[in-house]
């Protein structure tokens, strides 16, 4: 595994995601006598993500934590509230292929209940494509410092986040430790029709995915060759899309525990984060990531692995071919966005731009996006109320599974 290594001869460093080279020796939990947390917080786990409730100057927002987010962010409108003035101006490049202007101001101190992180610098930015994606308000971006500031163990299974002094930080417990430095660790993946690989991976909360794995490394092992089934798609982050292919690799290792058939984005981007393998060969993201109990110890050089009860289960995908957005008052306007070629989507006549009135005679306002997503992971038969112009066109779709 050493030897695959060897390519990682300096650090990369870029807006969004933040590389370094890894120390990739197996370490060992630490023991006896365990410290309350500085503050254990509720967070809700949407599309994958974990957003976390953050209080600056008075002010309750709800921010996504994102470990692979180089400086934190916040929106326009959430600028807008805090009277944050603008100190300059500056582009960064995220996954999307397009680098994506911002505003700067600077100090500015985010609270998470107890624990304090105060950022010199901080991005304002414009959220409105990426709240479209989500299909809920993005009210800000919680950057690396959290994970360099305080030990941070996620609870999955029971929503809670708490942050602990790393000096007096004790681990108990039987998860499997993982060797990394900031966010880089060693694994094996395993593609179909492909002999096992090593690959560097970062560790990406703000990532909704499950495995990704960037265009360099995909391009240098021909793993599209005989990829199937699969069917091309778009990914979306800062910056806006990137075209993938999505499929499953056959297993995914990492600190001793195997990952069967997680859903696996191939980059096929051009720009952007996710183009080259300068650093890494890819992410895992919320969709391993919320399969665990994740404790991230910077200071120690490790993240610590507890499985929960659903590592086992099947990774959810998507049964329709449909990429929806979220649009209008309070984000309730469901539309389709894309409809991809070869799905089921496409075989029942659905069209971009479509506005979908009701799923199975459901409310799609009231549903939200989030939900009709989660109903499309299954292949069931969908009786489909859509806006089409001044039509209303009643449609009929059969999910089924696509990769």
């Amino acid at each position: 595994m050493r030897k695959s290594l060897k390519r990682l001869s300096k650090a990369c460093f870029v807006a969004v995601i933040v590389f370094a080279i890894p120390a990739f020796a197996q370490s060992q939990a630490s023991t006896p006598a365990a410290p309350e947390p500085v503050a254990t917080l509720h967070f809700d786990l949407y599309n994958n993500r974990v957003y976390l409730p953050v209080e600056v100057e008075g002010h309750s927002f709800h921010m996504i934590l994102d470990s692979g987010a180089a400086i934190a962010g916040v929106s326009q409108a959430t600028a807008q509230i805090l009277h944050l003035p603008a100190k300059g101006k500056a582009e960064i490049r995220g996954n999307g292929e397009s680098l994506l202007p911002i505003t700067l101001t600077k100090g500015v101190t985010f609270r998470l209940g107890a624990a304090e992180i105060a950022e010199d610098k901080v991005a304002i930015m414009p959220f409105q494509d990426l709240e479209a994606r989500e299909g809920r308000p993005v009210e800000g971006v919680l950057s690396v410092n959290v994970f360099r500031r305080y030990v941070v163990v996620t609870d999955y299974a029971n929503r809670t986040l708490a942050l602990y002094q790393p000096a007096t930080f004790v681990y108990h417990g039987a998860g499997k430790v993982v060797a990394l430095h900031l966010s880089l660790f060693s694994g094996e993946v395993t593609i179909p029709g492909h002999d096992p690989l090593p690959v560097i991976l970062s560790v990406d909360y703000g990532t909704y995915s499950a495995l990704r794995l960037y265009r360099g490394f995909v391009q240098k092992h021909h793993l599209l060759e005989g990829l199937s089934p699969g069917i091309d798609s778009f990914g979306f982050g800062i910056g806006g899309e990137f075209p993938e292919r999505l499929g499953r690799a056959a297993s995914l290792q990492i600190g001793g525990v195997t990952i069967n058939g997680p859903v696996t984005s191939f980059s096929t981007a051009k720009g952007g984060v996710t183009a080259s393998s300068q650093g890494a060969d890819g992410t895992i993201g919320g969709g391993i990531l919320s399969r665990f109990k994740v404790v991230l110890d910077y200071s120690r050089d490790q993240m610590i692995l507890e499985p929960e009860a659903n590592l086992a289960e099947p990774f959810p995908a998507d049964a329709s071919g449909l990429i929806l957005q979220a649009g209008g008052p309070g984000l309730k306007n469901i539309a389709i966005r894309h409809v991809l070629t070869g799905t089921p989507a496409e075989a029942a006549g659905l069209h971009e731009g479509d506005i979908i009135v009701s799923v199975n005679d459901r409310d799609a306002s009231e549903l939200g996006l989030e939900a009709i997503r989660v109903l499309f992971y299954h292949p069931e038969v969908f009786r489909l109320t859509l806006k089409r112009g001044q039509e209303t066109l009643v449609m009929q779709m059969t999910g089924r599974q696509l990769y």
